[in-house]
Order: structure tokens, then sequence, then C-alpha cells
């Protein structure tokens, strides 16, 4: 019995950390199911699966018990790697690169226990004679405590943060060369301290420890890598949605400047008018004079830019995609009751120019009825934003096509030929101030929906 629970113990410390790690990286919204119901299933599978584990291998006492057990520890890696596939909406590319990982975690402990094992039994040789199905000693379990004690807080605080939002921010789709990178160099260093391993029985233990060092050194080379890779690509999106933003300023300062020329070649005019109008009277040409007038009456006058709302920002940023609307033969409805808001300007330009943007565009390729309603409020502290345009069609991720409501930017692709980063823009603006941004489809009606929410304290 002993035995027994040290064998299932002993799995259970190596499974359970990686198995979490697989799944914690990822966005809430990304699980197809609540994530304490997964986390919950995690747990019972591990337990389950390291209550098995012993008993397979008794099973097998009198056969090879090492290739047993690697081939159950590889069957459930199998089986983990398919559950993720299954309970999370991400791209296939973000999964494996994230069971890599937790590949490079597993192999990195199991070298670094093989390692203390034999520092101790040079140190202080001990009694450690296994029955012919063990596979822990009590020596060896309590070291897999003790690298994981140390090694799953390190993982935690160092490398998820950062792999977390390289996962939310990038898109493999845009940047394989770096998901390449980073699965290709963790394979290479797993595949080292497997071959290392393979001749573990080969080696003396000093000879063992030796290579202490050098492990050392690739775990911080890979950790930096992945540190690098993350924090790059990360930047560089960033800039990409700063630039972005800029761009958008850059067109709406534009528009502010044409229409301010276009008042002062109005009130040079109006001045003409003037002078004219008083030479008449001033000649006592009244039936001139009434026809001119009646001419001025008649004639086109520019219109002058609707208010909308009392924030500049987002009055200014209305009045120019109302305008381009218009421009383009788009019927465009705006109700919009928002004052001062602390929210950066940048962000409001971020937020307004990929949706109403995303909106002209699909307007464009529909042939009639086309039409954007914009409806914008504020809402228990928080700015509402919701945009609605006709829309002919738009491509769904497959794992997203059988969802019905409001799905997350991921769920929707682009179709311009640089892929665009619209709605991610969208949604990671949101989540800055700690709000949301779903988008919806209906395909009956040939409306999509944007929403967006985000949170005004200042605080935040």
């Amino acid at each position: 019995m002993t035995v027994y629970l040290r064998n299932a113990a002993g799995f259970f410390l190596q499974l359970y950390p990686c198995m979490l790690m697989l799944f914690l990286p990822f966005p809430k919204e990304a699980y197809r199911y609540p994530l304490r119901w997964i986390l919950g299933g995690v747990t019972v599978s591990a337990v389950g699966l390291a209550a098995l584990f012993p008993a397979v291998l008794y099973v097998a006492k009198n056969g090879s018990v090492p290739f047993v057990c690697n081939l159950f520890a590889l069957a459930t890696a199998c089986l983990t790697l398919a559950a993720c596939i299954r309970l999370v909406r991400e791209a296939l590319l973000k999964k494996i690169l994230i069971f890599v990982v937790v590949l490079f975690y597993a192999a990195a402990q199991y070298w670094l226990v093989n390692a203390l094992n034999g520092l101790l039994r040079e140190v202080a040789p001990l009694s450690l004679q296994l029955e012919g199905w063990a596979v822990y000693s009590t020596q060896g379990l309590a070291m897999y405590a003790v690298t994981t004690a140390v090694l799953l807080p390190l993982m935690l605080r160092f490398m998820l943060p950062p792999l977390r939002e390289y996962i939310r921010e990038v898109d493999p789709q845009k940047a394989p060369r770096e998901f390449f990178v980073l699965i290709a160099s963790s394979s290479v260093f797993i595949l080292l301290i497997v071959t290392v391993d393979l001749a573990y029985y080969r080696l003396t233990y000093r000879q063992y420890l030796q290579q202490l060092p050098l492990f050392l050194a690739l775990l911080l080379d890979q950790m930096l890598l992945f540190w690098l890779v993350c924090r790059e690509s990360v930047r560089r999106r960033h800039d990409d949605a700063r630039r972005r933003a800029l761009e958008i300023q850059q067109l709406q300062y534009e528009k502010i400047a044409g229409d301010m020329e276009n008042t002062r070649r109005m009130r040079h005019d109006m001045h003409h008018h003037y002078n004219t109008l008083r030479e008449m009277l001033e000649k006592g040409e009244l039936e001139p004079m009434r026809e001119y007038l009646s001419r001025l009456s008649d004639a086109d006058a520019r219109p002058t830019n609707r208010i909308y709302c009392g924030n500049l920002t987002v009055n200014a940023l209305l009045q120019y995609y109302a305008g381009l609307a218009k421009d383009k033969g788009i019927r465009c409805e705006i109700q919009a009751e928002c004052a001062a808001l602390s929210i950066e300007p940048a962000d409001l330009t971020v937020l307004f120019g990929n949706a109403m943007e995303n909106a002209i565009r699909a307007c464009e390729k529909c042939g009639g009825g086309r039409w954007i309603r914009v409806q914008v409020g504020t809402v228990q502290s928080s700015l509402a934003i919701e945009i609605s345009n006709s829309c002919t069609g738009v491509r769904l991720d497959r794992r997203y096509q059988t969802a019905d409501g409001f799905c997350p930017a991921q769920a929707f692709l682009s179709d311009r030929p640089d892929g665009g980063y619209g709605l991610q823009s969208i949604a990671h603006t949101a989540q800055k101030y700690g709000g949301s941004a779903k988008f919806r489809y209906n395909a009956e009606k040939n409306v999509f929906t944007a929403r967006m929410r985000l949170n005004m304290h200042t605080d935040v």
C-alpha cells in the first residue's frame, strides 16, 4: 500500500502542475465552459490518472516497468492536449506553443530531480531499494515536492504573464516565425534533457552533476528567449495600434483644418455679398437686391457640422466618420450622450476609428439599403457604445461557426490582404479600461453589431 501511494503521489506531483499550466494562459473568453468547471475537471482527472498509474505499473511489474511508465505518461500527455484543444477556443498553434512550454517545465523538473538525487547519494548514501514495480522512492518523492514548490511559482510569476499577453495580442497567422522559434527552441531543450537522461544509467552521479552548469545556462537562456520574443511581439503589436491611432487622428485633424479653411472662405464670400448688397441699397436698386437675395437663399449652402455630444473627441470622430459615410452614400444615424470622460483621446480614436471604418467598409460591399447606426451613452459609470451596420457576410473562425449571439474578436477573420487588427484593437482597448467588447453577425437580417463597454473610474 505504501508503494502504491508513493507512486500515485509522485505521478500527481508531476502531472497536476502541468495540466494547470496548460489551461491558465488563455483569456477567460476563450474557454467553452466556465474556467472553474474546467479547473475542477482538471483536478479530478489528475487525481484519477494518479490513482490509475500505480495499478498499471503493478500489472506490468513482471514486464518492462520503465517502458510502461513512459507509455502511460505519453498517453496522459496526448489526452491532456486533446482536452485543451477541445475546451479552448484558440488557434491550434497557440495551444501547441503552451503545450511545449509545459513540456519544457516538466523536462526541467525531471532533470533537476535526478541531479538532486544524485547529489544526495554522493553526499549521504542511502539505502533506496525499490520494489520491482516502484518508480518513485521516498527521497525522489520529496525531491518532486521541493522542486514543484520552487519551479511552479517561478513559472507562474515570470513565464505565464508574458505568455498570457502574447497569446492575447499576437495572431500566429501573422507571426508564424515567432511561434516557430519558440516551439523549436523549447523542443531542442526538451530533447537535450531527454538525451542526457537516457545516458543517466551509464554515467556516474558526479559526471551527471557536472552538467548542472550547462543545464542552468540553457534553462536561463530559454526563459530569456521566451521573455524577449514575447515582449518584442507585444511591443510591435502596440506600436502598430498606436500608429493606427495616429493615422486616424491625422485624418481627423485634416478634416478640421479643411472645415476651418471652408469657414474662412465662407466669411470672405459673405463679406463680398454684404458689400454688394450695401451698394445696391445705397443706389436704391431694391428690385435687383431682392433678386440677389433670392439667389443667395436658393443657393446650396455648405452644411455646418452637427454637434452630437459634449465630448470634443467623440464629437469630432462622429462628425468625421458621419461625413465620410455620407460621401459614400451611406445613411448614418447617431445618438450620443456623453460629456467629460476619463478615457484617453487616443483610446477613443482607436475604438471609434476601427469600429466606424469596419462599418463603412462593410456597407460599401452592400448593394442597397446601406446604413450605420451609432448609439453612445454612459451607464452606471461606464461608457457604452453600440455600432450596427448593414453587412452581407463575415468570415467566421470554424470554432465559432455554430456559435449564436455575441462572440469575441478572434471569432471574426479579416478579408483584408494585411490581415487587419481592427476588432482585436477594439477588444484590447476595452480590456485596458476593465471593460469588454463583443461582436455579432445576424445572417438573417444581414446586420453586424459591435458592443463595447469601458469603465470610466479614474483609478482604472
